[in-house]
C-alpha cells in the first residue's frame, strides 16, 4: 500500500511514481501475468550446450490453480445481492445498474485479479461529456489492470484513498494518465521527449463522487495472491518435466558402437563434414546399409529412473495445491468422493476462500457506495449501502440426493420455505423467489375447486315444527323435498 501526505501530486511528483511503480510493481505483476498465462521462467533458461537435448517446457500450473479459486468462488452470477431492508426501490436501482454494467462479468474478472495479483481494481465514472447531474447521468464501473494503477493512501491509522493515478499506453512513446482527486480529475499526456518523460496537461473535469471513484480488492492484507507463493514449486515443476524430457531425448539419440563398420567411405572420411553428414543421416533415417557381415552395432543407453520422476512430479505437484490451498480437483480423491467426504477435504481451501471474500467484500460495498451517492443527487431515491446484503455461494459438485436430505431435515426442524429453498445451490435453484412462486402455484392447484360444487340447500322453519326452501316448498331437516 503506497501513502503520501500531498493533497496535489506536481508533474514531476506523478512521473516519478509512474518511474518506480513501473520498477516495481508492474515488473512483479508482469512475471505474475507470465505464470497466468503459461509462459514461466523455464522459457527462458539458457542453453548451455547446443548439442544436448533442450527442452523448455512450462506447465500452466498457475492459470489452473487461478481456474480452480476462480471458477469455485467467483463463478459469474455467483455472488448475489439481495435487500435487507424495504427500500425495495433503491435495491432494484441498483441491481438495473449491475445488469446495464455486465457485473456478474466484471466481479469475476475482480475475484480473478486479485488471486493473480493480490489486488483488483475498479474505476466507477460518469461520462465526461456530463458537464453537471443530470437525471439521464448513470455511473458505470469497469475493471482496471492493476498495472495502470496507483492507489495513493493517507497516514490515518485506517489509511483513507487520497489519489489514484490511473495511466495507461496510447503508442508506444505516448501515454494518457489520469489524476484523481476527491474534487477534480486532471488529465495529461505522458510522451518519452529526449530521452526523459515528460508531462503534458491536456483537461480537467469535476469529480461529482466528491471522492477516489475507485473500488480496491485486496487478497487479503498481504496482497499475495495465490500464484506468488508457489513460485519456486512451479519453477521446479517445470524443471523436472522439461529434464525428464531431455532424459527421453537422449535416450532416443544414444551413443551408437560400431564394430569393423564404417559410415563413410574410407577414402572421404577425412574430407570436412562428411562423417558429420552421414550421423545426421543415420539419426533421421536410422538405416544401415553394406553392412559387412561381421559388423557389430549397438545403441550404449542407460536406464531412465521413471519411479524417481514419478514419485518427485507428484510430490511437486501435491506441494503446489498443498501450499496454495487450491484443491486439484482431478486428483484420484475426488473421483469418488460424497458431497460431505469433498467438504471435509476442502476445509483448508474454505477457510482461505471465505477470508478472502471477507476483504473482496469491502470494494463491492465501495463500488455499491459510489453508484448510490450518484442515485442519491441525481434521483429521489434514497437508499444506503447497508440495505443491500451480498451472498456467497460456491460452484461444488453437488449430490442432488444429499441436498433433498438436508431439505427434508431442514423442513422437519420447521425452517422456513424460503430458507430451504436458498440454501440450495443455484444449479438446483437458481432463483429463489421464482422457486416459491412455482411452490405457491403448485399448492394451489391441489386444493379443491369449490366452484364446482352445488351450494348447500337453504333451510327455513315454517313455523309449524317443519321446514321450508327458500321458495315456500316443505323440506325435511336435511334440505330434501317432501310429497305434496
Amino acid at each position: 500500500m503506497r501513502k503520501t501526505n500531498k493533497d496535489i501530486l506536481s508533474p514531476d511528483d506523478i512521473l516519478a511514481l509512474i518511474t518506480d511503480y513501473e520498477a516495481k510493481e508492474v515488473h512483479e505483476y508482469n512475471k505474475l501475468w507470465d505464470y497466468y498465462k503459461g509462459e514461466d521462467d523455464i522459457l527462458n533458461r539458457k542453453v548451455n550446450d547446443v548439442d544436448n537435448p533442450d527442452n523448455k517446457i512450462a506447465v500452466p500450473y498457475g492459470r489452473k490453480i487461478i481456474k480452480t479459486y476462480t471458477g469455485y468462488a467467483f463463478r459469474p452470477n455467483y455472488i448475489t445481492y439481495k435487500p435487507t431492508s424495504d427500500n425495495i426501490e433503491y435495491y432494484n436501482k441498483i441491481q438495473e445498474n449491475f445488469h446495464m454494467n455486465k457485473e456478474h462479468i466484471k466481479t469475476s474478472r475482480a475475484g480473478r485479479n486479485s488471486g493473480i495479483f493480490g489486488v483488483a481494481y475498479e474505476l466507477v465514472y460518469i461520462e465526461k461529456e456530463v458537464k453537471d447531474l443530470t437525471i439521464k447521468a448513470e455511473p458505470k464501473f469497469f475493471s482496471i489492470d492493476p498495472r495502470e494503477m496507483i492507489l495513493l493512501y493517507d497516514f490515518s491509522s485506517e489509511p483513507q484513498k487520497k489519489i489514484a493515478i490511473r495511466f495507461y499506453k496510447i503508442q508506444s512513446d505516448k501515454y494518457i494518465v489520469e489524476v484523481y482527486y476527491a474534487d477534480k480529475i486532471i488529465i495529461y499526456y505522458r510522451t518519452f521527449v529526449d530521452n526523459n518523460w515528460k508531462l503534458t496537461l491536456d483537461a480537467e473535469y469535476p469529480n461529482f463522487f466528491k471522492e477516489i471513484p475507485v473500488a480496491a480488492y485486496y487478497f487479503e492484507d498481504d496482497s499475495l495472491g495465490i500464484i506468488k507463493p508457489v513460485l519456486s514449486l512451479i519453477d521446479a515443476y517445470d524443471v523436472l518435466i522439461s529434464d525428464s524430457m531431455n532424459e527421453f531425448d537422449r535416450f532416443s539419440n544414444a551413443y551408437l558402437i560400431m564394430k569393423r563398420f564404417g559410415i563413410t567411405d574410407p577414402t572421404k572420411k577425412k574430407t570436412p563434414g562428411v562423417v558429420a553428414d552421414a550421423l545426421r543421416f543415420l539419426k533421421r533415417s536410422r538405416i544401415f546399409e553394406n553392412l559387412p557381415s561381421d559388423a557389430e552395432i549397438k545403441f550404449l543407453t542407460k536406464e531412465i529412473p521413471t519411479g524417481f520422476v514419478d514419485y518427485m512430479t507428484k510430490c511437486i505437484r501435491d506441494q503446489i495445491h498443498i501450499q496454495s490451498h487450491v484443491p486439484d480437483f482431478s486428483g484420484e480423491k475426488f473421483a469418488a468422493a460424497s458431497g460431505i467426504a469433498i467438504q471435509r477435504m476442502m476445509f483448508d481451501f474454505e477457510n482461505m476462500v471465505a477470508s478472502a471474500e471477507a476483504d473482496f467484500d469491502i470494494g463491492l460495498y465501495e463500488r455499491i457506495s459510489l453508484i448510490t451517492k450518484i442515485y442519491n443527487i441525481i434521483s429521489n431515491i434514497e437508499g444506503k449501502p447497508h440495505e443491500i446484503s451480498i451472498q456467497h455461494k460456491r460452484n461444488i459438485p453437488a449430490n442432488l440426493k444429499e441436498y433433498a436430505d438436508t431439505a427434508v431435515s431442514l423442513k422437519a426442524a420447521g425452517f422456513s420455505k424460503y430458507l430451504i429453498a436458498d440454501t440450495m445451490p443455484d444449479d438446483i435453484i437458481p432463483d429463489v423467489e421464482e422457486e416459491l412462486s412455482r411452490q405457491d402455484k403448485d399448492q394451489e392447484a391441489l386444493m379443491p375447486d369449490v366452484s364446482n360444487y352445488p351450494s348447500p340447500p337453504q333451510i327455513f322453519d315454517d313455523g309449524n315444527g317443519g321446514f321450508v326452501d327458500q321458495n315456500g316448498n316443505p323440506i325435511d331437516q336435511n334440505g330434501n323435498p317432501l310429497p305434496p
